[in-house]
């Protein structure tokens, strides 16, 4: 094995050497604050401010003596001081408590008037820190947004400055404002660099590539985590932790472009480089030790598993974290649902779902019912399964929708910049040309051609509208013919076949068990391929009660559970009723055949416009584009088909959990 120092050396060089190739840095900007030297006040004060002594036992109880005693000596400018170095280190290290926070609040209202201003800066990144935590990101906002306003004269206020844009690009990165958030840290990275300050420049750069990574730019994200990695490692003594959580961006990176491969081993490397470190940083700690849990628990080693998370459990105590909370119960109760044993406190883990809701963290959110899903499935309560899916996909279609929101605000941008670039263009032409009619002219031209375009366009649209109403008129009315002529077979069948063959089995005077059992056989048949061929009692008992009779009937024939839920009060015509019935039965004849599921459920409801049907199951699912563009799709195609002639649409959503069959049908008016 290689002795640490050098293993942790060829990681890092290795990371290093690639950032260094992949990079292509611009000349930074002339530095114009460096930082002051440190202040040295006294041995008590020195030993609050470094960041190291946060952990150890004695620190609340050091700091709060100090503290007290600067006020009793009514040296106000020191114990702000105080207050401020235990902030930045509870910042730090994402542990906020209540007494902290009340005791800054407190002394700014008495003594704010006693201090010089800057003096107080350090508490609009205080408040804004907790409130992140606390997952109120908008009144964090307004705190960061005070440091902004300051006017930078020196290292100190050039640096709350940019760390004031730099924590309000965190704040619209929470909220899925990824443009607002890449420009308020490239405001950062401008008064960074006006200062000596590398390390807070290359937190910025790690910033940036988490934005490009929520963007999905994953090559873009490699590029800066690279040149955050490049920058941290000037100093790599003095930014050992802050290059491991470099690292620990990787392996998200990674994971985010489901990279796996480079993946796995990267979480192994670091895990173990870590651990042997001796770092005593427990925020960088949770969230290494958690994503190695995660690899242990897929892989099935579960016992190895439960020992990095039960010693992880202090640590997450400590910091007392909404984050590293959340995420520590997002790995327990993985673990707990592999074990098969069932998650202890879902309570728990449904009160996680709706701070991460709050957040609007929905790839999280989707991550947990999945578990809780899994959960439920281990357990056979299929109807929880049931729900949990419904909420997976409801959290993946919020996803979609906050990803579609911020690529249609990305495209919204590029079109007004387009349209500016183009509006300036035009009237530099305008102004060299001297001939505003030229350009009038050629405006009534492409105007001409458009209403042109626009009135053909409008034109094909009715015709291909009256076709398609023409088509679905022609399958409905054959679907009619249809469905009578099987009526009327079937009735032959039961009235007349049926009455044939009772009236030959009563007539033989020699009867015998063999004889009588092969007609009671044939009546059975004939009896099954009549009640297929129309549903018995239709026209009479309705669309509701012939679904229970079907839901009862495949249950009793194919071991197969299947439930409903029916809220319908007779606002279809009794033809497009009979349609609904065939599509629902023709939806469980393709479950039964192909889904492989065990369970499936029926739901019908309707509001003042439209009547809604989903079929759901639990089967192994299917790719649906795929399956339709085949030529073995009869039966979806028949459902689709169905749906179109009583002025209706079928959806059809499948994955390997399952398949989900959607139908609207508007009413008639």
């Amino acid at each position: 094995m290689i002795p640490y120092k050098k293993g942790l050396f060829l990681l890092i060089t290795i990371l290093i050497t690639g950032a260094f190739f992949s990079c292509n840095e611009k000349k930074e900007s002339a530095v114009l604050y460096k930082k002051p030297a440190v202040e040295k006040i006294d041995k008590t004060f020195d030993w609050i401010k470094d960041d190291t002594n946060f952990v150890k036992p004695g620190y609340q109880t050091t700091l709060y003596q100090y503290y007290n005693q600067k006020l009793k000596e009514k040296n106000y400018v020191t114990a702000a001081k105080t207050l401020q170095a235990a902030a930045w280190n509870t910042a730090g290290y994402a542990s906020f408590d209540q007494r902290l926070f009340q005791t800054i609040t407190t002394f700014l209202e008495k003594y704010k008037n006693e201090i010089p201003e800057e003096n107080t800066w350090f508490a609009n990144m205080y408040y804004g820190d907790y409130y992140t935590d606390k997952g109120d990101i908008k009144k964090a906002i307004e705190w960061y947004s005070k440091n902004t306003t300051i006017e930078t004269v020196d290292y100190t206020s050039c640096y709350l400055k940019a760390d004031g844009y730099r924590t309000i690009a965190w704040c619209h990165h929470l909220l899925g404002n990824l443009n607002l958030a890449l420009k308020n840290e490239f405001k950062a990275l401008e008064y960074f660099r006006k200062t000596d300050n590398i390390s807070a420049a290359a937190g910025v750069y790690m910033g940036i590539a988490e934005i490009y990574q929520a963007s999905k730019d994953y090559d873009k994200a490699a590029i800066f985590l690279n040149k955050s990695i490049v920058t941290y490692a000037k100093d790599r003594k003095k930014n050992l932790g802050s290059i491991f959580i470099c690292l620990y961006n990787k392996i998200n990176l990674y994971d985010r472009s489901m990279n796996y491969t480079k993946m796995k081993p990267l979480i192994d490397s670091v895990y173990l480089a870590f651990k042997k470190s001796k770092i005593n940083d427990p925020s960088v700690k949770v969230s290494i030790n958690i994503y190695y849990a995660h690899q242990l628990i897929d892989q099935s080693k579960i016992t190895k598993a439960r020992i990095v998370l039960d010693e992880l459990k202090p640590d997450v105590l400590f910091l007392n974290s909404n984050i590293t909370n959340q995420e520590y119960r997002v790995a327990l109760a993985e673990l707990e649902s592999k074990q098969n044993k069932g998650i202890r406190n879902t309570k728990l883990i449904h009160k996680t779902i709706e701070e991460l809701k709050a957040n609007q963290n929905f790839t999280r959110v989707r991550d947990l019912y999945a578990v809780l899903y899994n959960d439920a499935m281990n357990k056979k309560d299929y109807e929880k399964s049931m729900l949990y899916q419904d909420s997976m996909y409801e959290a993946t279609d919020s996803l979609g929708s906050k990803e579609m929101a911020n690529i249609v605000a990305q495209l919204d941008k590029k079109y007004q910049t387009q349209a500016k670039e183009q509006q300036i263009a035009l009237q530099k032409k305008t102004i060299l040309n001297k001939n505003a009619t030229i350009a009038l002219l050629i405006s009534g031209f492409i105007g001409f051609i458009l209403l042109t375009f626009a009135l053909t366009l409008i034109r094909k649209q009715r015709i291909l509208k009256q076709e398609k109403q023409n088509s679905q008129l022609y399958t409905k009315q054959l679907l009619e013919k249809t469905e009578e002529e099987r009526k009327r077979i079937a009735s032959d069948l039961h009235d007349s076949v049926s009455h044939e063959l009772l009236s030959l089995k009563n007539s033989f005077e020699q009867k015998s068990e063999t004889t009588d059992k092969k007609i009671d056989t044939i009546i059975n048949d004939i009896r099954i391929i009549s009640r297929n061929l129309h549903p018995v009692m239709f026209d009479k008992i309705g669309l509701k009660a012939s679904i229970e009779q079907l839901t009862e009937r495949v249950q009793a024939v194919n071991n197969f559970m299947v439930t409903s839920e029916i809220e319908y009060h007779n606002s279809l015509p009794a033809a497009d009723e009979l349609q609904v019935y065939r599509i629902i039965q023709e939806t469980l004849s393709n479950i039964i055949k192909h889904a492989n599921a065990v369970a499936a459920k029926i739901t019908v409801t309707e509001n003042d416009t439209e009547l809604l049907i989903e079929v759901k199951d639990n089967g192994t699912g299917f790719n649906a584009a795929e399956k339709l563009s085949g030529n073995n799709a009869f039966g979806l195609h028949n459902i689709i088909a169905r749906s179109r002639a009583i002025n209706g649409e079928a959806k059809i959503a499948s994955d390997k959990n399952g398949t989900i069959v959607t139908i609207e049908i508007k009413k008639p008016k």
